[in-house]
């Protein structure tokens, strides 16, 4: 057998009642951000090429959900949970859709009644509220690839911080909180970043994404990707802060 190779954000987000918004979010951003590519190490600024927006939500902070309003710089959104959630938009605010793989700016009146987007940033569950960093506004079809693989979470693909290295397994507390083991075998591809590295460089508190697939009810992994804690604010892959990961989300306008 040939030697295995492992190639204070706002405030903190409120435990939901299901996994559908920080796994759509994820999701979504990154398909739209990566086209048709597997996603990478998303949602923690782990940043492949593409320039990639996921640092501007460390822990996968915000929502989706088709718009119902627009009002000024305000967007109006239905989840597929049925909460509405206002998204408030400002100067520091990020909002593009992804045309012909490339992100394009776009401004609020731009975006439609029905059209359907995520917004990362600063959420307020209580008052469902999103002062948002960025928002993206999806195609229909990436719509559906975003909930596809949000629907192969922890099943084709899965992501979280390492808890435990044990031989050829890592354990890792996912984004939803629950425990899973990944498996690697001598066919897993480790990267972190574009560098190749192997299982030995991987440590507990590095956040990772897999890609594979259930055997007999074990994640078995053909990749991970894998970031260093303590960096919630790079995702270009050269060191450049993502887009909005250091500007203050847009408060809400006062009543």
């Amino acid at each position: 057998m040939r030697a295995i190779r492992r190639e204070k954000d706002a405030r903190p987000m409120p435990k939901m009642k299901r996994l559908i918004v920080p796994l759509f979010l994820l999701a979504a951003v990154t398909l739209t951000l990566h086209a048709q590519e597997a996603p990478p190490i998303g949602g923690w600024g782990g940043g492949q090429r593409g320039g990639g927006m996921e640092g501007g939500i460390p822990g996968g902070r915000g929502t989706g959900g088709v718009v119902t309003a627009i009002s000024g710089s305000t967007i109006t959104i239905k989840t597929e949970d049925g909460d509405t959630y206002q998204v408030f938009t400002g100067a520091n605010s990020h909002i593009m859709k992804r045309v012909d793989r490339q992100p394009e700016p776009m401004k609020v009146s731009d975006i439609h009644v029905g059209d359907a987007l995520v917004a990362g940033g600063e959420v307020d569950a209580k008052a469902k509220t999103v002062g948002a960093v960025f928002v993206m506004v999806l195609t229909p079809e990436q719509a559906a690839l975003a909930k596809k693989r949000r629907d192969e979470f922890g099943k084709t693909w899965t992501a979280g911080e390492v808890t435990a290295i044990k031989d050829l397994d890592i354990t890792v507390k996912r984004m939803d909180g629950a425990s899973q083991t990944i498996s690697v075998d001598e066919d897993t591809s480790f990267k972190k970043r574009a560098d190749s590295i192997t299982l030995a460089d991987i440590q507990v508190g590095d956040r990772l994404m897999a890609q594979g697939g259930l055997k007999n009810g074990n994640f078995v992994a053909t990749s991970v990707s894998v970031r260093p804690p303590g960096q919630p604010g790079e995702g270009r892959g050269n060191g450049e802060r993502a887009p909005g990961a250091a500007a203050a989300a847009p408060a809400p306008p006062k009543q």
